[in-house]
């Protein structure tokens, strides 16, 4: 049994950077099962119809700009997995979720650099989803809980995002590692609630949580919702830990949640 994971994917340098954060992911990678393929929901592919990636191998989209050349050259041609996409489509579709597949879409930047990290050889196959931000959290729980007998496959699932997200409220003069006390009293109010599993406070976590609309604002609610994805999928167990947390730019957190089974 696999557990679940939220990731968070910060800015995209985190991919040519070496600091406890990537090593933070090199190790969880290596305290895991190796997996036998990788369902990710990235903050970065939005649609409001449920889509699957139906690629036989992925492209690598360097969906950014203004940053280093040498992001620009990275490639993560991982693998697809038709198989296990018409199973995940088959398993949304009984929960009645309508999906449709995406055979030319490829790994954004939210998928292939937390993947890049985890398991750089681009050698496990990799089904990425969308996410619906203007779906109520609610219905983004159940999208993950439908997803979660893939867990029992030895199918990892992952949520890649970013708790505390907002541009507006980054420090590009913040010294390294220091944290705005506005973004650790968000951060804490939602370990509070995940390790608890208490679902009616998460789901009024913009009335309920400190700080939620500098966080989480609403024009960019993307990156927050891939932790109830996350989270669904583990609905059958409600077992939440955060194995790592730390700041860039005072605010920008980079959070590792884990749900259900595995070590911890």
């Amino acid at each position: 049994m696999m557990p679940s994971l939220f990731i968070a994917h910060g800015a995209p340098t985190l991919a040519i950077e070496k600091n406890e954060y990537t090593d933070a992911l090199q190790d969880l990678a290596g305290r895991l099962k190796r997996p036998r393929a990788v369902v990710i929901l990235s903050a970065h592919w939005e649609s409001p119809v449920q889509e699957i990636g139906s690629a036989d191998v992925y492209g690598t989209i360097h969906d950014f700009g203004g940053f280093p050349r040498e992001l620009y050259e990275i490639q993560y041609p991982a693998p697809g997995d038709r198989l296990l996409a018409e199973e995940t489509a088959a398993l949304l579709r009984s929960a009645g979720v309508p999906v449709r597949f995406h055979p030319a879409r490829g790994l954004d930047h939210g998928a292939w650099v937390v993947l890049r990290l985890m398991y750089p050889d681009a050698d496990i196959p990799v089904v990425p989803l969308s996410v619906n931000p203007a779906l109520a959290p609610e219905e983004q729980y159940a999208i993950g809980r439908a997803l979660s007998p893939l867990r029992r496959r030895d199918i990892l699932i992952i949520g890649s995002g970013g708790t505390v997200h907002n541009f507006a409220k980054m420090n590009m003069r913040a010294e390294p590692g220091r944290a705005d006390e506005w973004a650790v009293l968000f951060e804490e109010w939602l370990r509070e609630k995940l390790t608890a599993w208490d679902l009616p406070a998460l789901y009024r976590y913009r009335e309920l949580a400190p700080y939620a609309e500098w966080a989480v604002p609403r024009h960019g609610s993307e990156h927050f919702v891939p932790l109830l994805y996350a989270m669904g999928a583990a609905d059958d167990e409600r077992r939440a830990e955060r194995l790592h947390l730390s700041f860039q730019l005072g605010s920008l957190s980079h959070a590792i949640w884990q749900f259900g089974a595995g070590p911890a």
